[in-house]
């Protein structure tokens, strides 16, 4: 059996935006998801969410697919590399990278700033994260608010295999754009 690890948004849980959607979708494909809701969403650190990851982790041996969001796509090359998934395919929507723009970040985050700042700066080993074979997709949109595509695309330019899927007023891909199915996806699973 394929197996699948979906990772909510922050603030939120794995009920909300398009997950449920998605996690049914998948178990017709006859994948065994994982969703697990991550401990402290609203002030999170890396360290805590990847030894909750691990702790899960006999289950999710041999993944077939993952598929995060925003902020937690940093957690998803993390836990890439240490973990050394291998030979899945990624895919990370709207995703995150360490140097946003500071005043956006820190007019919206203005009381978490520090805290994301500490998550944002986790340093990634791209050469190792390239050697594990893994296909990469990555979802950007051209009216989102938080993520700038040019900048998230020189990022992940440092990984192998990547390809950027760019959309049109998809804004962070969430239920505030009244997302709540992301049929687009599929076709890349």
């Amino acid at each position: 059996m394929k197996k699948a690890l979906l990772l909510h948004w922050r603030w939120w849980d794995s009920n909300e935006n398009w997950l449920p959607w998605l996690n049914r979708e998948l178990t017709q494909k006859s994948f065994k998801v994982h969703i697990p809701n991550l401990p402290n969403t609203n002030t999170p650190a890396i360290r805590e969410q990847l030894t909750h990851l691990d702790n899960h982790n006999s289950n999710l041996e041999e993944l077939n697919l993952i598929i995060w969001h925003s902020l937690w796509c940093q957690l998803a090359m993390k836990f890439i590399e240490e973990n050394k998934i291998k030979n899945s395919k990624i895919i990370l929507v709207a995703p995150t990278y360490p140097w946003l723009a500071e005043e956006l970040w820190k007019e919206i985050l203005w009381d978490v700033y520090e805290t994301i700042e500490k998550y944002y700066n986790t340093q990634l080993d791209f050469e190792k994260i390239n050697t594990q074979n893994n296909e990469i997709i990555i979802f950007l949109s051209d009216n989102d608010p938080y993520i700038n595509m040019e900048n998230a695309k020189n990022y992940y330019k440092n990984l192998d295999n990547t390809k950027f899927v760019e959309f049109k007023n998809k804004w962070h891909f969430n239920k505030a754009a009244w997302i709540s199915e992301l049929d687009e996806i599929l076709k890349y699973i």
